[in-house]
């Protein structure tokens, strides 16, 4: 019973130690990164989109993937990729990188480049940045109190002395450290790669031959094409409907005229 009461006291303590739900205060934290004297953790994201010349995507597309590529595998990883070519030249395309977060700054100047040689323009360039120093701070300090917790557990498992009920408690208390050590692993690790590694969102957009008035054109041409699609709609209808007005038509002109026959019938008879 005194190994079983020290694990309830060894968990209320763990629980005690962080207010809200498990969280440091903010105060706790910027102490703790006062005293670490940690550089503060930023996160980087990038997102840029590019207008580019008719027949020149693929060049581009394949251009921007070799410079990935140049940088290995460790630097930077390619999350997505798309390109879509479509009829009337207005092809798209898209890719989603995580680069070196050293690396990204230069790296984007190299996209543009590659994109500048190809007759095409940088469009639009969006650069964020989320500081999780406080979520990293918190995560460690988590780390170090479970595994406090864990090392105590485990050396009262190890020496035992108590009864079979102590010592299942202990181990299904030392079961639920555990996991939740590699929760708090998991998110240490997500951290440092958002840290380390910045996403970068590209963006491309073919501009239509013809200029300024393109969209315009491409408007009336899907116009035409919505209107053929409707048309050939309403042909499909009635090539099927055909055989039913054949079959159906003259069966209600029957039901008709028959109906009119016995009311003219009812009439001369009620005068009757």
């Amino acid at each position: 019973m005194r190994h079983l009461l020290f694990v309830l006291a060894l968990l209320l303590a763990a629980c005690s130690s962080q207010p809200d739900g498990g969280k440091l205060a903010s105060f706790d934290t910027q102490e703790a990164a006062a005293k670490d004297g940690d550089a503060p953790q930023i996160a980087y994201s990038y997102a840029l989109a590019y207008r580019l010349a008719p027949g020149t995507l693929d060049a581009v597309h394949r251009a921007h993937l070799a410079l990935c590529r140049s940088l290995t595998p460790q630097r930077c990883i390619v999350m997505e990729d798309a390109v879509t070519h479509n009829p009337r030249g207005d092809d798209a395309g898209s890719m989603r990188l995580l680069v070196d977060a050293q690396l990204a700054g230069t790296f984007g100047q190299r996209l543009d480049g590659r994109v500048a040689e190809a007759g095409g323009g940088l469009q639009s360039r969006r650069v964020t940045a989320e500081d999780v120093t406080r979520q990293v701070v918190d995560v460690e300090a988590r780390l170090r109190a479970k595994q406090a917790l864990s090392d105590r557990l485990l050396k009262l498992i190890r020496n035992g002395g108590g009864s079979v009920g102590d010592l299942v408690a202990a181990e299904k208390a030392y079961a639920e450290v555990q996991q939740e050590l590699d929760a708090a692993r998991s998110l240490r690790a997500e951290l440092q790669r958002r840290v380390a590694m910045s996403a970068l969102t590209i963006a491309y957009a073919v501009i239509p031959a013809g200029g300024v008035w393109a969209p315009v054109r491409t408007a009336f041409g899907q116009g035409g094409d919505s209107f053929a699609v409707s048309a050939a709609a309403a042909i499909t209808f009635v090539i099927a409907a055909t055989p039913w007005l054949v079959i159906v038509g003259p069966a209600i002109w029957l039901l008709i005229l028959g109906w009119r026959r016995f009311r003219r019938w009812r009439a001369n008879r009620s005068r009757a």
